[in-house]
Protein backbone atom coordinates (compact mmCIF):
# COMPACT_ATOMS: atom_id res chain seq x y z
CA UNK A 1 0.00 0.00 0.00
CA UNK A 2 1.32 3.46 -0.90
CA UNK A 3 1.96 6.03 1.82
CA UNK A 4 -0.76 8.67 2.11
CA UNK A 5 0.52 12.11 1.12
CA UNK A 6 -1.19 15.43 1.72
CA UNK A 7 0.99 17.93 -0.17
CA UNK A 8 2.13 15.89 -3.17
CA UNK A 9 -0.43 14.84 -5.76
CA UNK A 10 0.01 12.67 -8.82
CA UNK A 11 2.55 15.10 -10.28
CA UNK A 12 4.26 17.11 -7.55
CA UNK A 13 2.78 19.85 -5.39
CA UNK A 14 0.10 21.91 -7.12
CA UNK A 15 -2.10 24.84 -6.15
CA UNK A 16 -3.05 28.42 -6.89
CA UNK A 17 0.17 30.40 -6.65
CA UNK A 18 0.37 32.88 -3.76
CA UNK A 19 -2.84 31.44 -2.30
CA UNK A 20 -2.35 27.72 -1.67
CA UNK A 21 1.18 27.47 -3.01
CA UNK A 22 2.77 30.33 -1.09
CA UNK A 23 6.32 31.65 -0.85
CA UNK A 24 6.44 30.37 2.75
CA UNK A 25 5.51 26.87 1.66
CA UNK A 26 7.95 26.97 -1.27
CA UNK A 27 10.80 27.89 1.10
CA UNK A 28 9.97 24.92 3.33
CA UNK A 29 9.66 22.63 0.32
CA UNK A 30 13.04 23.78 -0.99
CA UNK A 31 14.73 23.16 2.35
CA UNK A 32 13.09 19.74 2.76
CA UNK A 33 13.86 18.70 -0.81
CA UNK A 34 17.49 19.69 -0.50
CA UNK A 35 17.81 17.85 2.82
CA UNK A 36 16.42 14.73 1.16
CA UNK A 37 18.32 14.93 -2.14
CA UNK A 38 21.70 16.23 -1.02
CA UNK A 39 22.17 15.25 2.63
CA UNK A 40 25.78 14.32 3.35
CA UNK A 41 26.98 15.14 -0.17
CA UNK A 42 30.07 17.26 -0.82
CA UNK A 43 29.43 20.53 -2.70
CA UNK A 44 25.85 19.49 -3.59
CA UNK A 45 24.10 21.15 -6.54
CA UNK A 46 20.42 21.26 -7.52
CA UNK A 47 19.15 22.69 -10.81
CA UNK A 48 15.95 24.76 -10.98
CA UNK A 49 13.94 25.35 -14.15
CA UNK A 50 10.49 26.83 -14.65
CA UNK A 51 7.80 27.53 -17.19
CA UNK A 52 6.92 31.18 -18.05
CA UNK A 53 4.07 31.67 -15.51
CA UNK A 54 4.35 35.07 -13.76
CA UNK A 55 4.35 33.33 -10.36
CA UNK A 56 7.46 31.40 -11.36
CA UNK A 57 9.73 34.24 -10.23
CA UNK A 58 8.14 34.40 -6.80
CA UNK A 59 8.33 30.66 -6.22
CA UNK A 60 11.84 30.34 -7.67
CA UNK A 61 13.19 32.90 -5.20
CA UNK A 62 11.50 31.24 -2.23
CA UNK A 63 12.41 27.72 -3.31
CA UNK A 64 16.02 28.76 -3.95
CA UNK A 65 16.22 30.34 -0.48
CA UNK A 66 15.13 27.10 1.11
CA UNK A 67 17.70 25.09 -0.86
CA UNK A 68 20.52 27.57 -0.20
CA UNK A 69 19.79 27.57 3.53
CA UNK A 70 20.87 23.92 3.71
CA UNK A 71 24.27 24.64 2.16
CA UNK A 72 23.26 23.25 -1.21
CA UNK A 73 24.08 25.29 -4.33
CA UNK A 74 21.42 26.26 -6.88
CA UNK A 75 21.91 26.20 -10.64
CA UNK A 76 19.33 28.55 -12.14
CA UNK A 77 18.46 27.31 -15.65
CA UNK A 78 15.72 29.91 -16.24
CA UNK A 79 12.78 28.95 -18.45
CA UNK A 80 13.23 25.31 -19.38
CA UNK A 81 10.92 22.37 -20.02
CA UNK A 82 10.34 19.83 -17.27
CA UNK A 83 12.04 16.97 -19.17
CA UNK A 84 14.99 19.23 -20.02
CA UNK A 85 15.53 19.84 -16.29
CA UNK A 86 15.39 16.08 -15.66
CA UNK A 87 17.87 15.42 -18.46
CA UNK A 88 20.19 18.24 -17.33
CA UNK A 89 20.23 16.70 -13.84
CA UNK A 90 21.60 13.56 -15.45
CA UNK A 91 23.96 15.22 -17.95
CA UNK A 92 25.57 17.49 -15.33
CA UNK A 93 25.62 14.74 -12.67
CA UNK A 94 23.73 16.84 -10.12
CA UNK A 95 22.19 15.82 -6.81
CA UNK A 96 18.73 16.72 -8.05
CA UNK A 97 16.48 18.98 -10.06
CA UNK A 98 13.37 21.03 -9.37
CA UNK A 99 10.77 22.29 -11.82
CA UNK A 100 8.35 25.11 -11.05
CA UNK A 101 5.38 24.45 -13.31
CA UNK A 102 1.74 23.42 -13.27
CA UNK A 103 2.09 21.70 -16.64
CA UNK A 104 -1.21 21.99 -18.54
CA UNK A 105 -3.07 23.74 -15.70
CA UNK A 106 -4.40 27.33 -15.96
CA UNK A 107 -2.19 30.40 -15.56
CA UNK A 108 -3.09 31.04 -11.91
CA UNK A 109 -1.87 27.61 -10.80
CA UNK A 110 1.71 26.58 -10.27
CA UNK A 111 3.56 23.57 -8.92
CA UNK A 112 6.81 22.12 -7.67
CA UNK A 113 8.20 18.75 -8.71
CA UNK A 114 11.51 17.12 -7.86
CA UNK A 115 13.92 14.90 -9.73
CA UNK A 116 16.56 12.81 -8.01
CA UNK A 117 20.07 12.08 -9.31
CA UNK A 118 20.04 10.81 -12.94
CA UNK A 119 16.76 12.72 -13.50
CA UNK A 120 14.47 10.11 -11.96
CA UNK A 121 11.08 11.13 -10.57
CA UNK A 122 10.63 10.55 -6.87
CA UNK A 123 8.51 7.65 -5.67
CA UNK A 124 5.44 8.12 -3.48
CA UNK A 125 7.47 6.97 -0.49
CA UNK A 126 10.27 9.47 -1.20
CA UNK A 127 7.78 12.31 -1.52
CA UNK A 128 6.21 11.21 1.75
CA UNK A 129 9.60 11.63 3.48
CA UNK A 130 9.86 15.19 2.16
CA UNK A 131 6.31 15.88 3.33
CA UNK A 132 7.08 14.54 6.79
CA UNK A 133 10.05 16.90 7.07
CA UNK A 134 7.92 19.88 5.99
CA UNK A 135 5.09 19.08 8.40
CA UNK A 136 7.27 18.38 11.44
CA UNK A 137 8.69 21.29 13.42
CA UNK A 138 12.43 21.80 12.83
CA UNK A 139 13.17 24.74 15.06
CA UNK A 140 16.27 22.99 16.40
CA UNK A 141 17.76 22.13 13.00
CA UNK A 142 21.34 23.33 12.73
CA UNK A 143 21.76 25.22 9.47
CA UNK A 144 25.09 26.35 8.00
CA UNK A 145 26.35 29.91 8.33
CA UNK A 146 29.08 32.03 6.77
CA UNK A 147 30.69 30.34 3.80
CA UNK A 148 28.63 27.23 4.50
CA UNK A 149 25.45 28.57 2.89
CA UNK A 150 24.69 27.73 -0.72
CA UNK A 151 25.30 30.00 -3.72
CA UNK A 152 23.43 30.56 -6.99
CA UNK A 153 24.96 29.94 -10.42
CA UNK A 154 23.02 31.16 -13.47
CA UNK A 155 23.34 28.62 -16.29
CA UNK A 156 22.99 30.66 -19.50
CA UNK A 157 23.76 27.66 -21.70
CA UNK A 158 21.01 25.33 -20.44
CA UNK A 159 19.01 25.35 -23.69
CA UNK A 160 22.09 24.78 -25.85
CA UNK A 161 23.35 21.90 -23.69
CA UNK A 162 19.94 20.22 -23.84
CA UNK A 163 19.52 20.71 -27.60
CA UNK A 164 23.04 19.50 -28.37
CA UNK A 165 22.49 16.35 -26.34
CA UNK A 166 19.06 15.57 -27.81
CA UNK A 167 19.75 16.44 -31.44
CA UNK A 168 23.03 14.54 -31.48
CA UNK A 169 21.04 11.42 -30.55
CA UNK A 170 19.26 11.42 -33.93
CA UNK A 171 20.76 10.91 -37.35
CA UNK A 172 17.97 11.86 -39.73
CA UNK A 173 17.14 14.45 -42.36
CA UNK A 174 13.73 16.12 -42.09
CA UNK A 175 14.24 18.13 -45.27
CA UNK A 176 11.03 18.40 -47.27
CA UNK A 177 8.77 18.17 -44.20
CA UNK A 178 6.71 21.23 -43.29
CA UNK A 179 5.90 20.96 -39.59
CA UNK A 180 3.57 23.13 -37.52
CA UNK A 181 4.22 23.47 -33.77
CA UNK A 182 1.81 24.66 -31.08
CA UNK A 183 4.07 25.47 -28.13
CA UNK A 184 1.22 26.39 -25.73
CA UNK A 185 2.98 29.69 -24.93
CA UNK A 186 5.10 27.61 -22.58
CA UNK A 187 8.64 26.41 -22.02
CA UNK A 188 8.76 24.39 -25.27
CA UNK A 189 8.62 27.71 -27.16
CA UNK A 190 12.37 28.11 -26.66
CA UNK A 191 13.37 24.58 -27.68
CA UNK A 192 10.97 22.69 -29.96
CA UNK A 193 11.37 24.79 -33.11
CA UNK A 194 15.16 24.86 -32.78
CA UNK A 195 15.32 21.08 -32.38
CA UNK A 196 13.34 20.36 -35.56
CA UNK A 197 15.09 23.07 -37.56
CA UNK A 198 18.46 21.54 -36.67
CA UNK A 199 17.25 18.38 -38.42
CA UNK A 200 16.26 20.26 -41.58
CA UNK A 201 12.51 20.67 -41.12
CA UNK A 202 10.59 23.70 -42.34
CA UNK A 203 9.03 24.81 -39.03
CA UNK A 204 6.08 27.09 -38.45
CA UNK A 205 5.68 27.74 -34.72
CA UNK A 206 2.52 29.12 -33.11
CA UNK A 207 1.81 30.15 -29.50
CA UNK A 208 5.39 30.98 -28.56
CA UNK A 209 4.69 33.95 -26.26
CA UNK A 210 6.78 33.42 -23.12
CA UNK A 211 5.49 36.47 -21.26
CA UNK A 212 3.53 33.95 -19.18
CA UNK A 213 0.11 35.53 -19.51
CA UNK A 214 -1.14 33.16 -22.23
CA UNK A 215 0.28 29.80 -21.16
CA UNK A 216 -2.07 26.91 -22.12
CA UNK A 217 -4.86 29.36 -23.01
CA UNK A 218 -7.00 27.60 -25.65
CA UNK A 219 -3.91 26.02 -27.15
CA UNK A 220 -1.36 23.24 -26.75
CA UNK A 221 -1.85 19.53 -26.16
CA UNK A 222 -5.11 19.99 -24.22
CA UNK A 223 -6.65 21.83 -27.19
CA UNK A 224 -5.43 19.79 -30.20
CA UNK A 225 -8.26 21.13 -32.34
CA UNK A 226 -6.24 24.36 -32.58
CA UNK A 227 -3.26 22.43 -33.98
CA UNK A 228 -5.52 20.65 -36.46
CA UNK A 229 -6.71 23.98 -37.89
CA UNK A 230 -3.16 25.32 -38.09
CA UNK A 231 -1.85 22.29 -39.97
CA UNK A 232 -4.65 22.43 -42.54
CA UNK A 233 -4.29 26.20 -42.91
CA UNK A 234 -0.53 25.98 -43.51
CA UNK A 235 -0.87 22.90 -45.78
CA UNK A 236 1.77 21.28 -43.62
CA UNK A 237 2.94 17.66 -43.56
CA UNK A 238 2.07 17.27 -39.88
CA UNK A 239 2.13 19.09 -36.55
CA UNK A 240 2.89 18.72 -32.85
CA UNK A 241 1.25 20.36 -29.82
CA UNK A 242 2.98 20.56 -26.43
CA UNK A 243 1.76 21.52 -22.98
CA UNK A 244 3.04 24.35 -20.79
CA UNK A 245 6.06 22.49 -19.43
CA UNK A 246 6.82 20.46 -22.55
CA UNK A 247 6.47 16.91 -21.22
CA UNK A 248 3.39 16.06 -23.32
CA UNK A 249 2.89 15.97 -27.06
CA UNK A 250 -0.10 15.38 -29.30
CA UNK A 251 0.40 15.09 -33.07
CA UNK A 252 -1.72 15.82 -36.13
CA UNK A 253 -1.44 14.51 -39.68
CA UNK A 254 -1.67 16.58 -42.87
CA UNK A 255 -5.43 16.09 -43.07
CA UNK A 256 -5.99 17.47 -39.60
CA UNK A 257 -6.56 14.12 -37.90
CA UNK A 258 -5.44 14.24 -34.27
CA UNK A 259 -2.98 11.57 -33.15
CA UNK A 260 -3.07 11.12 -29.37
CA UNK A 261 -0.57 9.31 -27.16
CA UNK A 262 -2.08 5.92 -28.05
CA UNK A 263 -1.48 6.51 -31.77
CA UNK A 264 2.06 7.84 -31.32
CA UNK A 265 3.09 5.04 -28.95
CA UNK A 266 1.52 2.33 -31.13
CA UNK A 267 3.25 3.57 -34.29
CA UNK A 268 6.62 3.87 -32.58
CA UNK A 269 6.23 0.48 -30.85
CA UNK A 270 5.54 -1.31 -34.13
CA UNK A 271 8.51 0.41 -35.81
CA UNK A 272 10.84 -0.34 -32.86
CA UNK A 273 9.71 -3.96 -32.68
CA UNK A 274 10.36 -4.39 -36.39
CA UNK A 275 13.90 -3.08 -36.03
CA UNK A 276 14.62 -5.03 -32.84
CA UNK A 277 14.80 -1.92 -30.63
CA UNK A 278 11.73 -2.57 -28.47
CA UNK A 279 13.14 -4.17 -25.33
CA UNK A 280 11.33 -7.35 -24.27
CA UNK A 281 8.84 -6.57 -27.05
CA UNK A 282 6.82 -4.82 -24.33
CA UNK A 283 5.07 -1.46 -24.00
CA UNK A 284 3.89 0.05 -20.71
CA UNK A 285 0.79 2.22 -20.64
CA UNK A 286 -2.05 3.09 -18.26
CA UNK A 287 -5.56 1.82 -17.71
CA UNK A 288 -6.80 4.72 -19.87
CA UNK A 289 -5.28 3.32 -23.09
CA UNK A 290 -7.95 2.41 -25.62
CA UNK A 291 -8.80 -1.27 -26.10
CA UNK A 292 -8.11 -0.78 -29.80
CA UNK A 293 -4.51 0.02 -28.84
CA UNK A 294 -4.20 -3.33 -27.04
CA UNK A 295 -5.69 -5.27 -29.95
CA UNK A 296 -3.40 -3.64 -32.51
CA UNK A 297 -0.19 -4.34 -30.60
CA UNK A 298 -1.21 -7.91 -29.85
CA UNK A 299 -1.30 -8.53 -33.62
CA UNK A 300 2.39 -7.67 -33.71
CA UNK A 301 3.21 -9.87 -30.74
CA UNK A 302 3.80 -6.85 -28.47
CA UNK A 303 2.82 -7.26 -24.82
CA UNK A 304 1.01 -4.32 -23.19
CA UNK A 305 1.49 -3.78 -19.45
CA UNK A 306 -0.97 -1.51 -17.60
CA UNK A 307 -0.46 0.83 -14.66
CA UNK A 308 -2.60 3.37 -12.76
CA UNK A 309 -2.89 6.82 -14.36
CA UNK A 310 0.28 8.87 -14.03
CA UNK A 311 3.55 8.83 -15.94
CA UNK A 312 5.44 8.15 -12.69
CA UNK A 313 3.74 4.76 -12.46
CA UNK A 314 4.49 4.06 -16.11
CA UNK A 315 8.15 4.84 -15.49
CA UNK A 316 8.27 2.65 -12.36
CA UNK A 317 6.89 -0.30 -14.35
CA UNK A 318 9.26 0.38 -17.24
CA UNK A 319 12.19 0.33 -14.82
CA UNK A 320 10.94 -2.85 -13.16
CA UNK A 321 10.48 -4.69 -16.47
CA UNK A 322 13.38 -3.15 -18.40
CA UNK A 323 11.02 -1.73 -21.04
CA UNK A 324 12.17 0.97 -23.47
CA UNK A 325 8.81 2.54 -24.41
CA UNK A 326 5.81 3.59 -22.39
CA UNK A 327 3.38 6.42 -21.91
CA UNK A 328 -0.13 7.73 -21.65
CA UNK A 329 -2.99 8.54 -23.99
CA UNK A 330 -2.65 12.17 -22.85
CA UNK A 331 0.74 12.47 -24.56
CA UNK A 332 3.25 11.69 -21.81
CA UNK A 333 5.58 9.34 -23.70
CA UNK A 334 8.82 7.90 -22.30
CA UNK A 335 11.66 6.63 -24.48
CA UNK A 336 13.86 5.40 -21.65
CA UNK A 337 16.99 5.04 -23.79
CA UNK A 338 17.06 8.81 -24.29
CA UNK A 339 15.27 10.40 -21.35
CA UNK A 340 14.51 9.56 -17.71
CA UNK A 341 11.01 11.02 -18.06
CA UNK A 342 8.40 11.93 -20.68
CA UNK A 343 9.73 14.53 -23.11
CA UNK A 344 7.49 16.05 -25.79
CA UNK A 345 10.39 17.14 -27.99
CA UNK A 346 12.18 13.78 -27.82
CA UNK A 347 8.85 12.04 -28.54
CA UNK A 348 8.37 14.25 -31.61
CA UNK A 349 11.85 13.38 -32.87
CA UNK A 350 11.35 9.65 -32.22
CA UNK A 351 8.03 9.76 -34.09
CA UNK A 352 9.64 11.58 -37.03
CA UNK A 353 12.61 9.21 -36.98
CA UNK A 354 10.24 6.25 -37.31
CA UNK A 355 8.43 7.98 -40.18
CA UNK A 356 11.65 8.68 -42.07
CA UNK A 357 13.16 5.25 -41.35
CA UNK A 358 10.09 3.37 -42.58
CA UNK A 359 9.11 5.87 -45.30
CA UNK A 360 5.59 5.55 -43.91
CA UNK A 361 2.63 7.52 -45.22
CA UNK A 362 1.92 10.05 -42.46
CA UNK A 363 -1.79 10.20 -43.26
CA UNK A 364 -2.16 6.44 -42.79
CA UNK A 365 -1.19 6.50 -39.11
CA UNK A 366 -4.58 7.76 -37.91
CA UNK A 367 -6.27 4.54 -39.03
CA UNK A 368 -3.79 2.24 -37.29
CA UNK A 369 -5.60 2.16 -33.94
CA UNK A 370 -9.25 1.16 -34.35
CA UNK A 371 -10.60 3.05 -31.36
CA UNK A 372 -13.39 1.76 -29.19
CA UNK A 373 -15.86 4.53 -28.30
CA UNK A 374 -14.83 5.98 -24.95
CA UNK A 375 -16.40 8.51 -22.62
CA UNK A 376 -15.08 10.15 -19.46
CA UNK A 377 -17.30 11.83 -16.90
CA UNK A 378 -16.31 13.73 -13.76
CA UNK A 379 -18.77 13.33 -10.89
CA UNK A 380 -18.51 15.64 -7.88
CA UNK A 381 -18.69 13.81 -4.55
CA UNK A 382 -18.30 14.63 -0.86
CA UNK A 383 -16.08 11.67 -0.01
CA UNK A 384 -13.92 10.10 -2.74
CA UNK A 385 -12.68 7.34 -0.45
CA UNK A 386 -16.17 6.06 0.41
CA UNK A 387 -17.06 5.84 -3.27
CA UNK A 388 -13.92 3.94 -4.16
CA UNK A 389 -14.44 1.51 -1.25
CA UNK A 390 -18.18 1.02 -1.81
CA UNK A 391 -19.21 -2.63 -2.19
CA UNK A 392 -22.24 -1.51 -4.20
CA UNK A 393 -19.98 0.27 -6.68
CA UNK A 394 -17.72 -2.79 -6.97
CA UNK A 395 -20.70 -5.04 -7.68
CA UNK A 396 -21.99 -2.60 -10.29
CA UNK A 397 -18.63 -2.66 -12.10
CA UNK A 398 -18.72 -6.47 -12.29
CA UNK A 399 -22.36 -6.43 -13.41
CA UNK A 400 -21.80 -3.88 -16.19
CA UNK A 401 -18.58 -5.45 -17.45
CA UNK A 402 -20.41 -8.77 -17.64
CA UNK A 403 -23.23 -7.00 -19.46
CA UNK A 404 -20.71 -5.78 -22.07
CA UNK A 405 -19.63 -9.36 -22.68
CA UNK A 406 -15.88 -8.80 -22.41
CA UNK A 407 -15.95 -6.15 -25.15
CA UNK A 408 -15.84 -3.16 -22.84
CA UNK A 409 -14.47 -1.91 -19.56
CA UNK A 410 -15.04 0.57 -16.75
CA UNK A 411 -12.35 2.58 -14.98
CA UNK A 412 -13.17 4.54 -11.82
CA UNK A 413 -10.53 6.70 -10.19
CA UNK A 414 -10.48 9.63 -7.79
CA UNK A 415 -9.12 12.97 -8.92
CA UNK A 416 -5.79 13.76 -7.32
CA UNK A 417 -6.64 17.47 -6.90
CA UNK A 418 -10.44 17.87 -6.81
CA UNK A 419 -13.47 16.27 -5.05
CA UNK A 420 -14.29 14.26 -8.16
CA UNK A 421 -14.64 10.64 -9.20
CA UNK A 422 -13.63 10.13 -12.81
CA UNK A 423 -15.67 7.45 -14.58
CA UNK A 424 -14.37 6.14 -17.90
CA UNK A 425 -16.45 3.71 -19.93
CA UNK A 426 -15.29 2.05 -23.13
CA UNK A 427 -17.17 -0.39 -25.38
CA UNK A 428 -17.50 -1.39 -29.02
CA UNK A 429 -20.80 0.50 -29.31
CA UNK A 430 -21.42 4.14 -28.31
CA UNK A 431 -24.96 3.38 -27.18
CA UNK A 432 -23.54 0.86 -24.75
CA UNK A 433 -21.04 3.44 -23.48
CA UNK A 434 -23.80 6.01 -22.92
CA UNK A 435 -26.01 3.51 -21.10
CA UNK A 436 -23.28 2.29 -18.74
CA UNK A 437 -21.95 5.74 -17.89
CA UNK A 438 -25.48 6.95 -17.08
CA UNK A 439 -25.95 3.96 -14.78
CA UNK A 440 -22.81 4.86 -12.82
CA UNK A 441 -23.62 8.56 -12.74
CA UNK A 442 -27.06 7.84 -11.31
CA UNK A 443 -25.72 5.35 -8.77
CA UNK A 444 -23.01 7.69 -7.47
CA UNK A 445 -25.15 10.86 -7.46
CA UNK A 446 -28.19 9.17 -5.87
CA UNK A 447 -26.03 7.77 -3.12
CA UNK A 448 -24.39 11.16 -2.53
CA UNK A 449 -21.29 9.20 -1.55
Amino acid sequence: MKDLRTLFGTDGIRGMANRELTAELALKVGRAGAKFLASGKKNPRIIIGRDPRPSGDLLKCALSSGILSTGCNVIDAGILTTPAVALMTKILDLEGGVVISASHNPLEDNGIKFFARKGQKLSDQQEKKIEDYIIRSHEHDVLPAGTGVGRIEVLEEASRIYLDHVCNSFNMDLGGLKIVLDCANGAASLLAGQALKRKGADVIAYNTDISGSLINKDCGSTHPEALSKMVVKEKASLGFAYDGDGDRVIACDGRGNILDGDSIIAFCAIDMAGSGMLKNKTVVTTVMANMGFDRLLSKYGIEVLKTPVGDRYVLEEMTRTGSSLGGEQSGHIIFSELSPTGDGIISSLEFLNALVRSNYDIDSIYGLVSRFPQKLRNIRVADKKSVMESEEIREKVLEMEGFMGGNGRIVLRPSGTEPLIRVMVEAEDMKMVDYVIEEFTRLIEDGRQ
